[in-house]
């Protein structure tokens, strides 16, 4: 008895399309819940208390889910750090902490030299500011991870703490709840 190993043909996908059609999606998603919010303020604005009062109502599903969707959930988040970042790792260059080390003149040599000499020690913010400036891309992600996110589910927290990423949401919650109500009474006209 031979058995013969088929080839699973699978069509060519086209990134760029399902990147739009996804793109497209989540936009009228988030047309149709800002509409809701319009003409439904009390209820959004109640739903974000409840959500900052207790994040582990969005938190505890994201447990059950993969990395992508994870990922997916924090797009948001990740969209309002970004030109944060890119504004620090701006800074940190013309400072002079570049991609090869240390530029030669630079106020990170200058100060380099007269603070530390060949030694820099190993926790100081200058040796965090040398990592940033020398890695290829700084991912947020990174930050979030060292916030629990991708470890929530295997890391107990310590009785009384509250995770980073709790902190997070719990805060951006907060800020929709003020935006929805600030809208319906008129704050933003």
């Amino acid at each position: 008895m031979s058995q013969q190993l088929e080839v699973l043909d699978l069509p060519n996908i086209d990134w760029p399309k399902l990147r739009d059609t996804i793109l497209a999606s989540s936009i009228c998603a988030l047309t149709e819940v800002n509409d809701w919010s319009i003409r439904h303020p009390y209820i959004a604005a109640g739903a974000f208390i409840c959500i900052s009062a207790n994040p582990d109502i969005v938190l505890t599903p994201l447990q059950l889910t993969g990395r992508t969707a994870r990922y997916i959930c924090l797009l948001p988040l990740r969209l309002i750090l970004w030109p944060f970042k890119l504004l620090g790792r701006f800074m940190l260059y013309i400072f002079g902490f570049r991609r090869q080390g240390v530029a030669k003149d630079s106020l990170a040599s200058q100060y380099q030299s007269h603070l530390y000499g060949g030694y820099v020690p190993r926790d100081s913010t200058f040796a965090r500011f040398q990592s940033y400036g020398a890695a290829d891309y700084y991912d947020d992600m990174g930050a979030l991870i060292s916030a629990n996110v991708d470890g929530y589910e295997n890391i107990e927290p310590e009785a009384g703490s509250t995770p980073d990423i709790a902190v997070g949401v719990s805060w951006l919650s907060a800020i929709g709840a003020v935006f929805v109500l600030g809208r319906k009474w008129g704050w933003w006209n």
